[in-house]
């Protein structure tokens, strides 16, 4: 897999984004309401710059700050951890709202999904560029009802969509259960 890493994360980036991703998101305060839980201000996207990997970029700086700064591992096996990795492609996006009404605002009217969950963007050539998202196990069903919808087919399951997304990651040591 060759990723553009001027314009793209690192799979080394993508692999730690992962894991304070899946931290962060696993300490938001509980029931989950998909609109609110996964927008938290404190490390809100700084939209400063048309970069897309400078948006995910600022969540992970400040969610890694509010983590405590240190260095957080992810198990090489994701048999421990209950959620799926997501793939939005915004440039296939038409932005109709239907998930956003069928997933009670998980994702936006332009099929974005919240940024708390934003792990990395990927950018692989100038046809193939996505945000990988880490959704956690509670809501994969309402999601993947938002997936359904989505008449653009503009979002996916990495396990689905990218394959060799998880091929790269397989060759890492790291694999996924299936949900």
């Amino acid at each position: 897999m060759n990723l553009d890493c001027e314009k793209g994360h690192s799979l080394g980036d993508l692999i730690q984004n992962m894991a304070e991703t899946i931290a962060w998101c696993s300490s938001r305060p509980r029931p989950w309401s998909p609109l609110v839980t996964f927008r938290s201000i404190d490390i809100a996207p700084e939209f400063g710059s048309s970069s897309r990997k400078s948006w995910i970029e600022s969540v992970a700086t400040q969610r890694r700050r509010a983590l405590g700064g240190g260095n957080i591992s992810l198990q090489k096996k994701f048999y421990g951890y209950e959620g799926k990795l997501l793939a939005y492609f915004p440039d296939e996006n038409l932005a109709c709202g239907v998930a956003e009404a069928e997933t009670q605002g998980f994702f936006t009217v332009d099929n974005v999904p919240p940024w708390d969950t934003w792990v990395a963007y990927l950018h692989e050539d100038d046809q193939t560029n996505y945000l990988v998202a880490w959704v956690p196990g509670p809501l994969t069903r309402i999601v993947g009802e938002g997936i359904r919808v989505i008449p653009e087919e503009c979002v996916g399951w990495v396990d689905v969509r990218c394959r060799h997304l998880v091929t790269s990651l397989a060759g890492q040591g790291i694999e996924f259960c299936k949900m």
